[in-house]
């Protein structure tokens, strides 16, 4: 019996969460959808699952819920 082994590269702690933010602050900070800000920041991060994006987005330190899986940075 053969196991396939998947090399999964781990990216860097705080790569999508950095990413995630300056999306956001390149588009004024206002409301985005998960879909949205995904959309943005695969170019530069690649992908991730889509659980991995909600679990960054929910660090409220740096992101705020306006409403069902719709975020904006948190202002200061």
């Amino acid at each position: 019996m053969t196991q396939r082994v998947e090399s999964r590269r781990r990216r860097p702690h705080g790569e999508l969460k950095k990413a995630m933010r300056d999306f956001l602050a390149s588009q004024g900070g206002g409301p985005a959808s998960i879909k949205t800000i995904k959309q943005g920041v695969e170019g530069i991060v690649g992908t991730a699952p889509d659980s991995s994006y909600r679990s960054a987005l929910q660090d409220d330190r740096y992101f705020e819920r306006v409403s069902r899986g719709v975020f904006r940075l948190r202002s200061n």
